[in-house]
């Protein structure tokens, strides 16, 4: 059975240091009960979750594990409705993608969420 809470398709590493995911946003996600009826709108926290879903897969992906203890420094500056196509870009200071991650969350060209997160690996 398919994880409904998943939203993230697929991850590809377009650098040494920088990853990318799309993510399509279907109508009937449950993410969208109760938020809000009438008027829904995709929760923050749906939106951090792709992004250490997309570090953790590229992390499996070369054999590692990944762990995502921090946040920091997000912003969220536009919603994300029932059918929208988010484009995930997440990069680094180095080429083990360790550290401390910029990640910016674009619907369309128009960025609805930017942050960071520090990425420790095993």
């Amino acid at each position: 059975m398919a994880d409904q809470w998943k939203l993230l398709k697929d991850v590809r590493r377009i650098g040494a240091n920088a990853l990318e995911a799309g993510i399509a946003v279907p109508k009937d996600s449950l993410w969208f009960t109760g938020h809000f009826p009438g008027e829904p709108i995709l929760p923050g926290i749906a939106l951090v979750h792709t992004v250490y879903e997309a570090i953790e897969e590229d992390a499996l992906e070369r054999g590692e594990s990944a762990s995502t203890p921090l946040l920091k420094k997000v912003r969220f500056t536009g919603p994300v409705r029932p059918g929208d196509v988010i484009h995930l870009s997440v990069t680094g200071e180095n080429e083990n993608m360790k550290g401390f991650l910029n990640f910016k969350i674009a619907v369309q060209d128009k960025v609805i969420c930017t942050g960071q997160v520090s990425v420790t690996k095993k």
